[in-house]
């Protein structure tokens, strides 16, 4: 991240930036990016939806297809939408959200 940040960029691209690290790294982390997006774009590519929800201003699914929602606040709605074909629910446990896949068959 310095190396990416050293030259002021106004685009920063992340892809998975918080596999394989421990919780504390990933809060600490995403509270940095958190700063440096007062100043640069981010665009940051997660698998982990219920992470990032309270962190990014916008949303963008690719599923089959692309799924844009303007702002964070995204709904079951649109998430069983976005992902028809496995459909997934976000379920919010104080600041701590979690992704839950519901009971379906892979064909």
């Amino acid at each position: 991240l310095g190396r990416a940040i050293i030259d002021n960029p106004k685009l920063i691209i992340l892809d998975e930036p918080s596999s394989y690290v421990d919780k504390l790294f990933e809060t600490n982390f995403y509270k940095l990016l958190g700063e440096l997006n007062k100043e640069i774009a981010i665009i940051l590519v997660s698998h982990d939806v219920g992470t990032v929800l309270s962190m990014v201003k916008n949303i963008a699914c690719v599923n089959e297809g692309l799924h844009y929602h303007s702002g964070a606040d995204i709904s079951n709605e649109w998430l069983l939408a976005a992902y028809d074909s496995c459909p997934v629910e976000i379920l919010g446990h104080g600041s701590l959200p979690h992704r839950v896949v519901l009971d379906h068959t892979v064909d």
